[in-house]
């Protein structure tokens, strides 16, 4: 597959949107602890780097499909809300613990729902994060 048609085709867009916004809050969340890091170990700096992921995934997912962000590759209200759902309850796992068994159900429905509203109100409210 040719790199530069998926990147032109409005699904890649939209895939790449998410990856970048991924990317860019676990830059954002490793930048100031730079100075001063003290490698509390590295199980705490993945689990870390996993949240952000997983919340910049949940904001680059509405960035890319929500039509009144200025890089919206299109306006899809239900497919931004489940994604958003997904990655919440995503989040969820990551800030409890693993393996996903100690995680009580109730948990991920909740971190589902909150991803879920958030996700359809879209980038109303998304438009205020800055870093």
């Amino acid at each position: 597959m040719n790199f530069r048609r998926f990147t032109r085709s409005r699904w890649g867009s939209v895939f790449l949107s998410i990856v970048l916004f991924a990317g860019a809050f676990v830059i954002a969340m490793a930048l100031p602890g730079l100075v001063s890091f003290s490698w509390p170990g590295w199980n705490t700096v993945l689990k870390s780097g996993c949240l952000f992921a997983v919340l910049g995934a949940c904001y680059g997912s509405i960035a890319a499909l929500d039509g009144r962000s200025p890089m919206a590759a299109g306006d899809y209200p239900l497919v931004r809300t489940l994604l958003c759902g997904a990655f919440a309850a995503a989040a969820v796992l990551v800030w409890q613990a693993w393996p996903p068994a100690t995680i009580g159900h109730a948990w991920l429905a909740g971190g589902a729902a909150i991803g879920g509203v958030l996700g359809w109100i879209g980038w109303a409210w998304a438009k205020y994060i800055n870093f």
